[in-house]
């Protein structure tokens, strides 16, 4: 499609100009990856901003022409056809959930001040810079089947057993950390993702410095909550009472846990347990969906719903890389039948505290696709898994039958 094309289909439902109905990240902040390249957010990952190398200060790009041509964007409603702000908006012209849309939901997006931002970018105002995101490293301890070596060192080895492209370890450098701890004072929200933050120690320096300079800021860590050292722990409680959340990311209970995050489910439950002893913080359970996993959602939703360490339930992501993990190859009457099942699982479920209603709709709302199988895709689903039951030393299918069912028919 040209851009003209774009700009015309993106165009046909223009939200108004009201400033809130606007995403709120170019005025509050942008992302960091671990390789050192600035994006937007994380729907942006190919669409580098700039480079911490080449930047003295992230104040100052947070205040300059950059970031200024997304903020104007915005405003002047054109930002509806610019990578990657387009990739929200294509997602709400087809009803289904955004990023913009859910960090109006998620706490992480709590992004405070906007309008007095808004109001001080007018007057010319050099702004502090109030939202952070950032990946030190891809250091990990686990090696997740929906992952690769580009979010986990560990995946390394399997990459290059299953004949996969092998990405090298990253981190960013001593240097790029001191730029982010010069405008820790101003934060008013943290996020700190993985790799497995925990993993990376620096992280924990990080944090320490940030809650002796600045501790109403507001910090959230996207982790896998499998290991948590003695001296993490004592940083964490000194966080002030209501400004830290720390999601855990876990999708399976038992064996199904075992094989997805190839970790042991009952150390998990001890570490979150020692978290929330020693803190008396809850846990976000975030749980991303895939073919995996597909038919084993309620038993995640049952284990965890009462816990009195558990915060929320957050179904919060389907997995569309690789494709073949995706719970659409499945065939449509055996998915909508599922669908349906949760639907009534969910029906009475508070949102809020539960997002799966949200995510029923969305599933419910994207379209099967024939060339997936015309293209074989729910055989290399297998295939794959196979080889993931090889190294695992044992077969998902012996703890989800519904997913067996649909291997014989393969």
């Amino acid at each position: 499609m040209t851009i003209e094309g774009q700009k015309e289909y993106y165009s046909r439902k223009l939200p108004g100009t009201d400033i809130h109905s606007l995403c709120k990240i170019p005025f509050a902040g942008f992302e960091i990856s671990p390789d050192g390249n600035i994006v937007l957010c994380c729907m942006a990952p190919r669409n580098v901003l700039e480079h911490i190398d080449d930047i003295d200060d992230l104040e100052e790009f947070y205040n300059g022409l950059i970031m200024e041509k997304y903020r104007q964007a915005m405003e002047d409603n054109k930002y509806s056809y610019m990578p990657p702000c387009s990739i929200c908006y294509k997602k709400e012209l087809d009803h289904q959930q955004s990023l913009k849309k859910t960090l109006e939901i998620y706490p992480m997006g709590d992004i405070t001040n906007f309008d007095n931002d808004w109001k001080a970018r007018k007057e010319n105002k050099k702004r502090p810079l109030r939202y952070l995101e950032y990946t030190l490293s891809n250091l990990c301890n686990a090696t997740c089947a929906t992952c690769s070596s580009f979010f986990s060192h560990k995946w390394q080895s399997l990459d290059k057993k299953f004949g996969r492209h092998v990405f090298p370890l990253v981190k960013l450098d001593e240097n790029s950390i001191s730029k982010i701890e010069k405008v820790l004072y101003g934060l008013e929200t943290l996020v700190i993702k993985g790799g497995e933050p925990f993993a990376d120690i620096r992280n924990i320096r990080i944090l320490k410095k940030l809650y002796e300079i600045n501790p109403s800021c507001k910090v959230f860590i996207i982790s896998n909550m499998y290991t948590i050292t003695p001296e993490a722990m004592e940083i964490l409680k000194m966080a002030n009472p209501g400004t830290l959340e720390v999601s855990a990311s876990i999708d399976g209970v038992g064996k199904v846990y075992d094989w997805i995050r190839s970790n042991n489910f009952e150390h998990l439950i001890k570490t979150m347990e020692t978290y929330y002893k020693e803190t008396g913080l809850k846990i976000n359970i975030n749980v991303t969906i895939s073919l995996y996993n597909f038919f084993h959602l309620d038993k995640i939703f049952d284990y965890f719903k009462n816990k009195k360490y558990v915060s929320c339930i957050n179904f919060h992501k389907v997995t569309t890389n690789p494709v073949y993990t995706n719970p659409k190859l499945l065939p449509e009457e055996i998915f909508n039948s599922q669908i349906e099942k949760y639907k009534k699982l969910f029906k009475d479920v508070n949102e809020k505290k539960y997002n799966a209603w949200i995510l029923c709709e969305q599933l419910l709302k994207e379209k099967h696709r024939e060339e997936h199988f015309k293209k074989g895709l729910p055989i290399l689903f297998f295939k794959e898994m196979e080889k993931m039951n090889n190294h695992r030393g044992f077969d998902l299918c012996d703890h989800i039958p519904e997913l067996k069912e649909w291997r014989d028919l393969q």
